[in-house]
Protein backbone atom coordinates (compact mmCIF):
# COMPACT_ATOMS: atom_id res chain seq x y z
CA UNK A 1 0.00 0.00 0.00
CA UNK A 2 1.25 3.58 -0.63
CA UNK A 3 1.88 5.50 2.59
CA UNK A 4 1.02 8.91 1.06
CA UNK A 5 -1.30 11.02 2.90
CA UNK A 6 -4.53 11.72 1.40
CA UNK A 7 -7.07 14.30 2.07
CA UNK A 8 -10.64 12.74 1.36
CA UNK A 9 -12.35 15.67 0.68
CA UNK A 10 -15.82 14.42 0.69
CA UNK A 11 -18.47 13.57 2.64
CA UNK A 12 -18.19 9.05 3.54
CA UNK A 13 -20.92 7.32 2.20
CA UNK A 14 -21.00 5.79 5.88
CA UNK A 15 -24.00 3.34 7.65
CA UNK A 16 -26.24 5.67 9.83
CA UNK A 17 -28.83 5.35 12.21
CA UNK A 18 -32.08 4.37 10.98
CA UNK A 19 -33.57 8.18 11.48
CA UNK A 20 -30.65 9.04 9.46
CA UNK A 21 -30.92 10.54 5.65
CA UNK A 22 -28.21 7.55 4.36
CA UNK A 23 -28.12 3.99 4.33
CA UNK A 24 -25.54 2.00 2.72
CA UNK A 25 -28.09 -1.05 1.98
CA UNK A 26 -30.27 0.80 0.22
CA UNK A 27 -27.50 2.61 -1.88
CA UNK A 28 -26.13 -0.68 -2.68
CA UNK A 29 -29.28 -1.73 -4.01
CA UNK A 30 -29.81 1.23 -5.93
CA UNK A 31 -26.67 1.34 -7.83
CA UNK A 32 -27.34 -2.54 -8.67
CA UNK A 33 -30.88 -2.08 -10.16
CA UNK A 34 -29.39 1.58 -11.92
CA UNK A 35 -26.67 -0.61 -13.28
CA UNK A 36 -28.43 -3.72 -14.16
CA UNK A 37 -30.69 -1.27 -16.40
CA UNK A 38 -27.89 0.48 -18.28
CA UNK A 39 -26.44 -3.25 -18.90
CA UNK A 40 -29.72 -3.50 -20.81
CA UNK A 41 -29.87 -0.23 -22.48
CA UNK A 42 -26.74 -0.05 -23.46
CA UNK A 43 -24.47 -3.05 -23.23
CA UNK A 44 -21.50 -1.59 -25.27
CA UNK A 45 -21.10 1.43 -22.90
CA UNK A 46 -21.32 -0.90 -19.75
CA UNK A 47 -19.12 -3.46 -20.93
CA UNK A 48 -15.79 -1.82 -18.91
CA UNK A 49 -17.74 -1.52 -16.03
CA UNK A 50 -16.41 -4.39 -14.04
CA UNK A 51 -12.60 -3.63 -15.12
CA UNK A 52 -13.15 -0.23 -14.07
CA UNK A 53 -14.83 -0.99 -10.58
CA UNK A 54 -11.56 -3.78 -10.06
CA UNK A 55 -8.96 -0.98 -10.66
CA UNK A 56 -10.88 2.00 -8.94
CA UNK A 57 -10.87 -0.49 -5.91
CA UNK A 58 -7.24 -0.75 -6.37
CA UNK A 59 -6.15 2.43 -6.46
CA UNK A 60 -8.29 3.39 -3.80
CA UNK A 61 -6.42 0.98 -1.93
CA UNK A 62 -3.03 2.28 -3.13
CA UNK A 63 -4.53 5.68 -2.18
CA UNK A 64 -4.62 4.35 1.63
CA UNK A 65 -8.68 5.46 1.67
CA UNK A 66 -10.77 4.09 4.03
CA UNK A 67 -13.85 1.52 3.80
CA UNK A 68 -16.25 4.22 3.69
CA UNK A 69 -14.20 6.45 0.93
CA UNK A 70 -13.48 3.05 -1.11
CA UNK A 71 -17.08 2.02 -1.09
CA UNK A 72 -17.99 5.50 -2.50
CA UNK A 73 -15.36 4.69 -5.32
CA UNK A 74 -17.19 1.76 -6.04
CA UNK A 75 -20.71 3.12 -6.53
CA UNK A 76 -19.12 5.59 -8.84
CA UNK A 77 -17.38 3.41 -10.67
CA UNK A 78 -20.48 1.18 -10.77
CA UNK A 79 -22.88 3.86 -12.08
CA UNK A 80 -21.18 6.32 -13.37
CA UNK A 81 -22.71 6.12 -17.28
CA UNK A 82 -26.16 5.49 -15.63
CA UNK A 83 -26.58 8.82 -17.77
CA UNK A 84 -26.87 7.29 -20.85
CA UNK A 85 -29.95 5.45 -20.30
CA UNK A 86 -31.75 8.92 -21.18
CA UNK A 87 -30.14 9.11 -24.68
CA UNK A 88 -31.67 8.49 -28.04
CA UNK A 89 -30.66 5.37 -29.80
CA UNK A 90 -29.40 7.34 -32.53
CA UNK A 91 -26.43 8.13 -29.95
CA UNK A 92 -26.28 5.00 -27.62
CA UNK A 93 -26.65 2.37 -30.05
CA UNK A 94 -24.51 3.60 -32.89
CA UNK A 95 -21.82 1.67 -34.13
CA UNK A 96 -19.11 3.78 -35.97
CA UNK A 97 -17.90 7.32 -36.09
CA UNK A 98 -19.97 10.06 -33.88
CA UNK A 99 -21.31 13.32 -35.60
CA UNK A 100 -20.13 17.04 -33.27
CA UNK A 101 -24.11 16.65 -32.78
CA UNK A 102 -23.44 12.86 -31.13
CA UNK A 103 -21.05 13.77 -28.97
CA UNK A 104 -22.84 16.91 -27.75
CA UNK A 105 -25.13 14.95 -26.51
CA UNK A 106 -23.13 11.55 -25.24
CA UNK A 107 -20.80 14.34 -23.22
CA UNK A 108 -24.56 15.24 -21.39
CA UNK A 109 -24.59 11.99 -19.61
CA UNK A 110 -22.87 13.07 -16.35
CA UNK A 111 -25.21 15.51 -15.19
CA UNK A 112 -28.39 13.53 -16.82
CA UNK A 113 -27.05 10.53 -14.57
CA UNK A 114 -26.98 12.85 -11.65
CA UNK A 115 -30.34 13.84 -12.11
CA UNK A 116 -31.71 10.11 -12.47
CA UNK A 117 -29.62 9.51 -9.07
CA UNK A 118 -31.07 12.47 -7.51
CA UNK A 119 -34.37 11.12 -7.55
CA UNK A 120 -33.88 8.89 -4.77
CA UNK A 121 -32.50 11.18 -1.50
CA UNK A 122 -29.74 7.82 -0.08
CA UNK A 123 -28.23 8.81 -3.44
CA UNK A 124 -27.37 12.27 -3.38
CA UNK A 125 -23.67 12.07 -2.56
CA UNK A 126 -23.29 9.32 -5.50
CA UNK A 127 -24.90 11.61 -8.00
CA UNK A 128 -22.33 14.59 -7.33
CA UNK A 129 -19.71 11.76 -7.93
CA UNK A 130 -21.24 10.99 -11.11
CA UNK A 131 -21.63 14.70 -12.17
CA UNK A 132 -18.05 14.95 -11.58
CA UNK A 133 -16.65 11.70 -12.99
CA UNK A 134 -15.30 13.78 -16.39
CA UNK A 135 -14.06 16.75 -14.93
CA UNK A 136 -10.52 17.46 -15.34
CA UNK A 137 -7.91 18.35 -13.31
CA UNK A 138 -6.85 21.62 -15.04
CA UNK A 139 -10.73 22.65 -14.88
CA UNK A 140 -11.01 21.99 -18.78
CA UNK A 141 -13.67 19.66 -18.18
CA UNK A 142 -17.32 18.98 -18.47
CA UNK A 143 -19.95 19.55 -17.10
CA UNK A 144 -19.07 21.78 -14.40
CA UNK A 145 -15.60 22.91 -15.35
CA UNK A 146 -14.33 21.88 -11.67
CA UNK A 147 -10.21 22.20 -11.02
CA UNK A 148 -7.91 20.05 -8.93
CA UNK A 149 -9.32 19.40 -5.57
CA UNK A 150 -12.50 20.80 -6.42
CA UNK A 151 -13.17 17.63 -8.13
CA UNK A 152 -14.69 14.70 -5.44
CA UNK A 153 -11.68 12.43 -4.73
CA UNK A 154 -13.59 9.23 -5.78
CA UNK A 155 -14.55 11.19 -9.28
CA UNK A 156 -11.06 11.75 -9.47
CA UNK A 157 -9.96 8.35 -9.28
CA UNK A 158 -12.84 6.68 -11.40
CA UNK A 159 -12.01 9.46 -14.07
CA UNK A 160 -8.40 8.30 -14.54
CA UNK A 161 -9.63 4.28 -14.45
CA UNK A 162 -12.44 4.85 -17.04
CA UNK A 163 -9.75 6.68 -19.29
CA UNK A 164 -7.53 3.62 -19.49
CA UNK A 165 -9.75 1.55 -19.97
CA UNK A 166 -11.74 3.47 -22.48
CA UNK A 167 -8.49 3.89 -24.24
CA UNK A 168 -6.73 0.16 -24.21
CA UNK A 169 -9.75 -1.38 -25.10
CA UNK A 170 -12.50 -1.32 -28.17
CA UNK A 171 -15.27 1.22 -28.01
CA UNK A 172 -18.57 1.26 -30.41
CA UNK A 173 -17.25 4.26 -32.53
CA UNK A 174 -13.15 3.11 -33.04
CA UNK A 175 -10.54 0.50 -31.88
CA UNK A 176 -8.62 0.79 -28.36
CA UNK A 177 -5.19 0.80 -28.72
CA UNK A 178 -4.06 -1.74 -25.58
CA UNK A 179 -2.63 -1.04 -21.75
CA UNK A 180 0.87 0.09 -22.95
CA UNK A 181 -0.51 3.08 -25.35
CA UNK A 182 -3.17 3.72 -22.87
CA UNK A 183 -1.00 3.89 -19.71
CA UNK A 184 1.48 6.53 -21.74
CA UNK A 185 -1.14 8.53 -22.06
CA UNK A 186 -2.23 8.84 -18.79
CA UNK A 187 1.16 9.46 -17.60
CA UNK A 188 1.63 11.92 -20.13
CA UNK A 189 -1.40 13.95 -18.56
CA UNK A 190 -0.66 13.26 -15.12
CA UNK A 191 -1.04 16.67 -13.64
CA UNK A 192 -3.17 18.05 -16.65
CA UNK A 193 -6.48 15.70 -17.11
CA UNK A 194 -5.92 13.57 -14.39
CA UNK A 195 -5.20 14.42 -10.53
CA UNK A 196 -1.31 12.99 -10.53
CA UNK A 197 -1.63 11.27 -7.16
CA UNK A 198 -4.52 9.02 -9.24
CA UNK A 199 -2.28 8.39 -11.62
CA UNK A 200 0.72 7.39 -9.65
CA UNK A 201 -1.43 4.85 -8.15
CA UNK A 202 -3.04 3.66 -11.04
CA UNK A 203 0.52 3.24 -12.67
CA UNK A 204 1.33 1.10 -9.59
CA UNK A 205 -1.29 -1.31 -9.84
CA UNK A 206 -1.04 -1.56 -13.99
CA UNK A 207 2.75 -2.33 -13.39
CA UNK A 208 3.31 -3.82 -10.09
CA UNK A 209 6.08 -0.83 -9.32
CA UNK A 210 6.71 0.58 -6.62
CA UNK A 211 5.46 4.68 -6.92
CA UNK A 212 7.33 6.46 -4.27
CA UNK A 213 10.21 7.89 -6.73
CA UNK A 214 7.53 9.46 -8.19
CA UNK A 215 6.48 11.66 -5.08
CA UNK A 216 10.20 12.68 -5.61
CA UNK A 217 10.11 13.90 -8.83
CA UNK A 218 7.90 16.53 -10.72
CA UNK A 219 7.55 14.18 -14.49
CA UNK A 220 7.81 10.65 -14.04
CA UNK A 221 10.04 8.60 -16.28
CA UNK A 222 9.79 6.55 -19.50
CA UNK A 223 6.86 4.35 -18.43
CA UNK A 224 7.30 0.70 -18.75
CA UNK A 225 5.36 -2.00 -20.55
CA UNK A 226 2.23 -2.12 -18.65
CA UNK A 227 1.04 -5.60 -17.96
CA UNK A 228 -2.77 -5.88 -17.33
CA UNK A 229 -4.23 -7.83 -14.48
CA UNK A 230 -4.10 -11.40 -14.73
CA UNK A 231 -7.62 -11.82 -14.48
CA UNK A 232 -8.07 -8.55 -17.07
CA UNK A 233 -9.92 -9.13 -20.65
CA UNK A 234 -7.72 -10.83 -23.30
CA UNK A 235 -8.03 -7.26 -25.30
CA UNK A 236 -4.92 -5.69 -22.79
CA UNK A 237 -2.43 -7.61 -24.48
CA UNK A 238 -3.59 -8.18 -27.62
CA UNK A 239 -1.19 -6.31 -30.05
CA UNK A 240 -1.81 -2.71 -29.79
CA UNK A 241 -2.40 -0.11 -32.13
CA UNK A 242 -0.36 2.85 -31.24
CA UNK A 243 2.38 0.71 -30.69
CA UNK A 244 2.65 -0.25 -34.71
CA UNK A 245 2.27 3.42 -35.17
CA UNK A 246 4.55 4.41 -33.25
CA UNK A 247 7.36 1.81 -34.62
CA UNK A 248 6.18 2.83 -38.38
CA UNK A 249 6.42 6.31 -37.09
CA UNK A 250 10.09 6.23 -35.73
CA UNK A 251 11.43 8.22 -39.08
CA UNK A 252 9.36 11.52 -39.98
CA UNK A 253 8.95 11.24 -43.61
CA UNK A 254 11.58 14.16 -45.30
CA UNK A 255 10.83 16.47 -48.41
CA UNK A 256 12.59 15.34 -51.04
CA UNK A 257 14.10 18.66 -52.78
CA UNK A 258 14.57 19.96 -48.83
CA UNK A 259 16.83 16.94 -48.54
CA UNK A 260 18.81 17.70 -51.28
CA UNK A 261 18.88 21.34 -50.12
CA UNK A 262 20.43 19.84 -46.79
CA UNK A 263 22.80 17.75 -48.19
CA UNK A 264 24.08 20.40 -50.61
CA UNK A 265 24.36 22.98 -47.62
CA UNK A 266 26.39 20.05 -45.69
CA UNK A 267 28.45 19.39 -48.66
CA UNK A 268 29.89 23.22 -47.97
CA UNK A 269 29.63 23.74 -44.27
CA UNK A 270 33.14 23.61 -42.05
CA UNK A 271 33.59 21.76 -39.29
CA UNK A 272 31.21 23.88 -36.72
CA UNK A 273 28.35 23.70 -39.49
CA UNK A 274 26.58 26.94 -40.52
CA UNK A 275 23.43 29.36 -41.36
CA UNK A 276 23.14 28.04 -44.21
CA UNK A 277 22.76 24.14 -43.20
CA UNK A 278 20.39 25.03 -39.96
CA UNK A 279 18.16 26.82 -42.14
CA UNK A 280 18.23 24.48 -44.78
CA UNK A 281 17.18 21.66 -41.73
CA UNK A 282 14.67 23.63 -40.20
CA UNK A 283 13.25 23.95 -43.41
CA UNK A 284 11.69 20.28 -42.55
CA UNK A 285 10.35 18.60 -40.17
CA UNK A 286 11.27 15.10 -40.85
CA UNK A 287 14.90 16.93 -40.88
CA UNK A 288 14.87 18.42 -37.97
CA UNK A 289 13.97 15.58 -36.14
CA UNK A 290 16.50 13.76 -37.19
CA UNK A 291 19.05 16.04 -36.55
CA UNK A 292 17.96 16.71 -33.05
CA UNK A 293 18.05 12.99 -32.21
CA UNK A 294 21.78 12.26 -33.80
CA UNK A 295 23.05 15.51 -31.39
CA UNK A 296 20.87 13.72 -28.34
CA UNK A 297 23.60 10.84 -29.01
CA UNK A 298 26.39 13.07 -29.72
CA UNK A 299 26.58 14.77 -26.41
CA UNK A 300 25.25 13.90 -22.57
CA UNK A 301 24.19 17.89 -22.31
CA UNK A 302 20.74 18.02 -23.73
CA UNK A 303 20.56 19.74 -27.59
CA UNK A 304 17.86 22.09 -27.91
CA UNK A 305 17.86 24.05 -30.86
CA UNK A 306 19.24 23.00 -34.66
CA UNK A 307 21.83 25.35 -34.16
CA UNK A 308 23.27 24.42 -31.50
CA UNK A 309 22.60 20.44 -33.14
CA UNK A 310 24.61 21.56 -36.22
CA UNK A 311 27.34 22.69 -34.02
CA UNK A 312 28.28 19.42 -32.44
CA UNK A 313 27.66 17.26 -35.75
CA UNK A 314 30.17 16.77 -38.06
CA UNK A 315 28.63 16.91 -41.85
CA UNK A 316 29.31 13.52 -42.20
CA UNK A 317 27.12 12.66 -39.44
CA UNK A 318 24.38 15.12 -40.38
CA UNK A 319 24.40 13.20 -44.20
CA UNK A 320 24.35 10.35 -42.60
CA UNK A 321 21.33 10.86 -40.42
CA UNK A 322 19.13 12.51 -43.09
CA UNK A 323 19.97 10.02 -45.78
CA UNK A 324 18.67 7.43 -43.69
CA UNK A 325 15.28 9.47 -44.04
CA UNK A 326 12.32 8.16 -45.98
CA UNK A 327 10.66 10.72 -48.56
CA UNK A 328 7.79 12.39 -50.20
CA UNK A 329 7.89 14.09 -53.29
CA UNK A 330 4.97 15.76 -55.13
CA UNK A 331 2.35 14.71 -55.93
CA UNK A 332 0.95 13.36 -52.93
CA UNK A 333 0.30 9.37 -53.07
CA UNK A 334 -1.81 9.35 -49.61
CA UNK A 335 -3.44 11.85 -47.97
CA UNK A 336 -0.69 11.37 -44.96
CA UNK A 337 2.09 12.78 -47.32
CA UNK A 338 -0.05 15.50 -48.02
CA UNK A 339 -0.64 15.88 -44.01
CA UNK A 340 2.78 15.81 -43.82
CA UNK A 341 3.37 19.01 -45.61
CA UNK A 342 0.91 21.00 -45.14
CA UNK A 343 1.72 20.51 -40.93
CA UNK A 344 5.66 21.29 -41.91
CA UNK A 345 4.43 24.45 -43.79
CA UNK A 346 1.99 25.74 -40.68
CA UNK A 347 4.92 24.53 -38.51
CA UNK A 348 6.94 27.24 -40.28
CA UNK A 349 4.54 29.74 -39.71
CA UNK A 350 4.51 29.56 -36.45
CA UNK A 351 8.54 29.04 -35.90
CA UNK A 352 8.92 32.52 -37.79
CA UNK A 353 6.07 34.26 -35.58
CA UNK A 354 7.53 31.90 -32.12
CA UNK A 355 10.98 33.44 -33.51
CA UNK A 356 9.35 36.88 -33.57
CA UNK A 357 7.95 37.02 -30.53
CA UNK A 358 11.51 35.54 -28.81
CA UNK A 359 13.03 38.43 -30.44
CA UNK A 360 10.52 41.27 -28.66
CA UNK A 361 11.40 39.09 -25.29
CA UNK A 362 14.98 39.14 -25.44
CA UNK A 363 16.80 37.33 -23.68
CA UNK A 364 15.31 34.07 -24.31
CA UNK A 365 16.11 30.76 -25.77
CA UNK A 366 15.35 31.24 -29.24
CA UNK A 367 16.64 28.60 -30.78
CA UNK A 368 14.66 26.13 -28.54
CA UNK A 369 11.30 27.78 -29.12
CA UNK A 370 12.08 27.55 -32.98
CA UNK A 371 12.04 23.37 -32.24
CA UNK A 372 9.71 23.45 -30.20
CA UNK A 373 7.43 25.54 -32.95
CA UNK A 374 8.66 23.32 -35.95
CA UNK A 375 7.35 20.02 -33.62
CA UNK A 376 4.43 21.29 -31.91
CA UNK A 377 2.25 19.47 -34.52
CA UNK A 378 4.12 16.41 -35.14
CA UNK A 379 0.85 14.45 -32.80
CA UNK A 380 -1.40 15.23 -35.69
CA UNK A 381 0.87 12.57 -37.58
CA UNK A 382 0.50 9.68 -35.62
CA UNK A 383 -3.34 10.79 -35.05
CA UNK A 384 -3.43 10.30 -38.79
CA UNK A 385 -1.75 7.10 -38.74
CA UNK A 386 -3.84 5.68 -36.24
CA UNK A 387 -7.25 7.36 -37.32
CA UNK A 388 -6.77 8.41 -41.11
CA UNK A 389 -9.80 10.17 -41.08
CA UNK A 390 -9.44 11.83 -37.87
CA UNK A 391 -8.87 15.25 -38.77
CA UNK A 392 -12.15 15.15 -41.51
CA UNK A 393 -14.57 14.35 -38.54
CA UNK A 394 -15.39 17.96 -37.61
CA UNK A 395 -18.10 19.42 -40.07
CA UNK A 396 -17.10 22.82 -39.30
CA UNK A 397 -13.46 24.09 -38.25
CA UNK A 398 -13.25 24.67 -34.20
CA UNK A 399 -11.15 26.97 -32.72
CA UNK A 400 -7.59 25.25 -31.99
CA UNK A 401 -8.40 24.74 -28.25
CA UNK A 402 -12.57 22.99 -29.43
CA UNK A 403 -10.28 20.84 -32.00
CA UNK A 404 -8.13 19.85 -28.78
CA UNK A 405 -11.30 18.41 -26.58
CA UNK A 406 -13.02 17.05 -29.46
CA UNK A 407 -9.86 14.91 -29.73
CA UNK A 408 -10.13 14.04 -26.36
CA UNK A 409 -13.79 13.05 -26.64
CA UNK A 410 -14.00 11.24 -30.54
CA UNK A 411 -10.27 9.68 -29.43
CA UNK A 412 -9.71 9.52 -25.86
CA UNK A 413 -6.64 11.70 -25.98
CA UNK A 414 -5.15 14.57 -28.00
CA UNK A 415 -2.31 15.32 -30.58
CA UNK A 416 -0.93 18.01 -27.89
CA UNK A 417 -0.13 14.60 -25.46
CA UNK A 418 0.80 12.44 -28.53
CA UNK A 419 3.35 14.90 -29.85
CA UNK A 420 4.97 15.14 -26.16
CA UNK A 421 5.04 11.29 -26.14
CA UNK A 422 6.82 11.37 -29.56
CA UNK A 423 9.51 13.77 -28.59
CA UNK A 424 10.43 11.33 -25.49
CA UNK A 425 10.64 8.63 -27.78
CA UNK A 426 12.62 10.19 -29.99
CA UNK A 427 15.21 10.97 -27.16
CA UNK A 428 14.67 14.48 -27.62
CA UNK A 429 14.79 17.14 -24.71
CA UNK A 430 12.93 16.90 -21.87
CA UNK A 431 12.04 21.28 -22.23
CA UNK A 432 11.19 20.25 -26.07
CA UNK A 433 8.71 17.53 -25.12
CA UNK A 434 7.18 19.47 -22.52
CA UNK A 435 6.72 22.34 -25.32
CA UNK A 436 5.13 20.32 -27.33
CA UNK A 437 2.75 18.79 -24.87
CA UNK A 438 1.69 21.72 -23.70
CA UNK A 439 0.97 24.07 -26.64
CA UNK A 440 -2.80 24.02 -26.55
CA UNK A 441 -3.82 24.42 -22.58
CA UNK A 442 0.07 26.56 -21.24
CA UNK A 443 -0.68 29.95 -19.30
CA UNK A 444 2.65 30.77 -17.57
CA UNK A 445 4.32 33.71 -18.02
CA UNK A 446 6.66 33.19 -21.30
CA UNK A 447 7.64 30.32 -21.20
CA UNK A 448 8.07 27.81 -23.73
CA UNK A 449 4.60 26.19 -24.51
CA UNK A 450 2.87 29.75 -23.70
CA UNK A 451 5.04 31.29 -26.70
CA UNK A 452 4.65 28.33 -29.18
CA UNK A 453 0.38 28.52 -27.93
CA UNK A 454 0.66 32.40 -28.55
CA UNK A 455 1.99 32.26 -31.97
CA UNK A 456 -0.40 29.21 -33.08
CA UNK A 457 -3.39 31.73 -32.16
CA UNK A 458 -1.45 34.52 -33.91
CA UNK A 459 -0.87 32.36 -37.22
CA UNK A 460 -4.48 30.67 -37.38
CA UNK A 461 -5.81 34.08 -36.51
CA UNK A 462 -4.18 35.82 -39.52
CA UNK A 463 -5.13 32.97 -42.08
CA UNK A 464 -8.77 33.41 -41.24
CA UNK A 465 -9.27 30.95 -38.69
CA UNK A 466 -11.64 30.92 -35.75
CA UNK A 467 -9.98 31.64 -32.85
CA UNK A 468 -10.67 33.10 -28.96
CA UNK A 469 -9.56 36.35 -28.49
CA UNK A 470 -9.73 36.77 -25.46
CA UNK A 471 -7.86 33.81 -24.75
CA UNK A 472 -4.90 35.13 -27.20
CA UNK A 473 -5.02 38.69 -25.91
CA UNK A 474 -4.91 37.74 -22.03
CA UNK A 475 -1.73 35.37 -23.34
CA UNK A 476 -0.18 38.37 -25.07
CA UNK A 477 -1.08 40.05 -21.67
CA UNK A 478 0.88 37.64 -19.83
CA UNK A 479 3.74 37.41 -21.61
CA UNK A 480 4.05 41.53 -21.37
CA UNK A 481 3.23 41.69 -25.57
CA UNK A 482 1.08 44.42 -26.55
CA UNK A 483 -1.05 44.60 -29.35
CA UNK A 484 1.05 46.92 -31.14
CA UNK A 485 3.91 43.68 -31.06
CA UNK A 486 1.16 41.18 -32.27
CA UNK A 487 0.32 43.28 -35.36
CA UNK A 488 3.92 43.41 -35.99
CA UNK A 489 4.59 39.96 -35.08
CA UNK A 490 1.38 39.11 -38.03
CA UNK A 491 3.07 41.89 -40.18
CA UNK A 492 6.41 39.23 -40.43
CA UNK A 493 4.54 36.42 -40.92
CA UNK A 494 5.57 34.46 -44.52
CA UNK A 495 2.73 35.24 -47.38
CA UNK A 496 2.56 38.97 -45.97
CA UNK A 497 3.13 42.24 -47.79
CA UNK A 498 4.98 41.53 -50.78
CA UNK A 499 3.97 37.97 -51.03
CA UNK A 500 4.40 35.92 -54.24
CA UNK A 501 1.23 34.25 -53.09
CA UNK A 502 -0.54 37.53 -53.34
CA UNK A 503 -1.26 38.68 -56.84
CA UNK A 504 -3.89 40.61 -58.85
CA UNK A 505 -5.21 38.17 -61.32
CA UNK A 506 -8.21 36.40 -60.67
CA UNK A 507 -8.67 32.73 -60.72
CA UNK A 508 -10.16 31.17 -63.88
CA UNK A 509 -11.28 28.32 -61.97
CA UNK A 510 -15.19 27.68 -60.92
CA UNK A 511 -15.60 27.24 -57.46
CA UNK A 512 -16.40 23.29 -57.82
CA UNK A 513 -13.26 23.46 -60.01
CA UNK A 514 -11.42 24.92 -57.32
CA UNK A 515 -12.89 22.32 -54.71
CA UNK A 516 -11.96 19.83 -56.82
CA UNK A 517 -7.81 21.28 -57.07
CA UNK A 518 -8.02 21.43 -53.04
CA UNK A 519 -8.52 18.27 -52.64
CA UNK A 520 -6.06 17.34 -55.47
CA UNK A 521 -3.49 18.80 -53.95
CA UNK A 522 -4.20 17.24 -50.58
CA UNK A 523 -3.67 13.87 -52.16
CA UNK A 524 -6.95 12.78 -53.42
CA UNK A 525 -7.52 10.63 -55.97
CA UNK A 526 -10.48 10.87 -58.58
CA UNK A 527 -12.55 8.24 -56.85
CA UNK A 528 -12.49 10.03 -53.88
CA UNK A 529 -13.43 13.63 -55.08
CA UNK A 530 -15.95 11.84 -56.85
CA UNK A 531 -17.02 10.54 -53.85
CA UNK A 532 -16.75 13.60 -51.62
CA UNK A 533 -18.97 15.65 -54.38
CA UNK A 534 -21.56 12.92 -55.43
CA UNK A 535 -20.27 12.59 -59.16
CA UNK A 536 -19.39 10.29 -61.30
CA UNK A 537 -15.61 9.49 -61.87
CA UNK A 538 -16.08 10.37 -65.39
CA UNK A 539 -17.79 14.01 -64.59
CA UNK A 540 -14.34 14.69 -62.15
CA UNK A 541 -11.99 14.14 -65.29
CA UNK A 542 -14.22 16.05 -67.52
CA UNK A 543 -13.27 18.92 -64.61
CA UNK A 544 -9.58 18.03 -64.40
CA UNK A 545 -9.52 18.42 -67.99
CA UNK A 546 -11.22 22.00 -68.18
CA UNK A 547 -8.72 22.82 -65.09
CA UNK A 548 -5.72 21.94 -66.96
CA UNK A 549 -7.17 23.91 -70.02
CA UNK A 550 -7.72 27.29 -67.87
CA UNK A 551 -4.55 27.03 -66.28
CA UNK A 552 -2.66 26.19 -69.71
CA UNK A 553 -0.65 23.28 -68.12
CA UNK A 554 -0.18 19.73 -68.83
CA UNK A 555 -1.15 17.22 -65.89
CA UNK A 556 -2.28 17.70 -61.77
CA UNK A 557 1.16 18.43 -60.66
CA UNK A 558 1.46 21.54 -62.71
CA UNK A 559 -2.29 22.77 -62.14
CA UNK A 560 -1.64 22.38 -58.11
CA UNK A 561 1.85 24.28 -58.28
CA UNK A 562 0.32 27.19 -60.73
CA UNK A 563 -2.68 27.78 -58.76
CA UNK A 564 -0.94 27.64 -55.12
CA UNK A 565 2.04 30.21 -56.77
CA UNK A 566 -1.03 32.20 -57.58
CA UNK A 567 -2.84 32.09 -53.91
CA UNK A 568 -5.85 30.10 -55.78
CA UNK A 569 -6.23 26.85 -53.89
Amino acid sequence: MCAMSVTVDMPALADVAPNGARDSTSITSIAEAWEAALRARAPAHHAGTPLVRKLAAQVGRQLGLGRAERAAVDVCAQIRDIGMIKLPDSVVLKIGHLSPQDWALLNRHPELGAELLQSFPTMAEPAELVRAHHERWDGDGYPDGLRGKAIPLPSRVVAVCDAFVAIATDRPHRPGIGAEGAMEYIVRERGTQFDPQTVDCLRAVITGRDIAWQRARHRPEEPAAAQPSPSGPRTLSQPRELRSALAEFDALPAFGPALERALEAAAFAGPLGGSDLANAIESDLGLTVAVLRAAQRRTDAPVVGIPAAVAVLTSEEIRSAITALPTVAFPWQTRFEALVLRCGSHAQAIARATDRIAQKLQPFGRDELVASALLHDVGKLLLALMWPDFALSAAVRPTPEQAVRQERRELGFDHASLGGLLAERWGLPNALACAIAGHHSAYAQADPATLVRLADMLVHHAHGDTVDRDVMLRLASRCELSVDALRAVVGDLPHSGSSARRRAARSPLSSRETDILKLLADGSRVAGIAREFHLSESTVRTHLHNIYAKLEVPDRAQAVLHATEMGWI
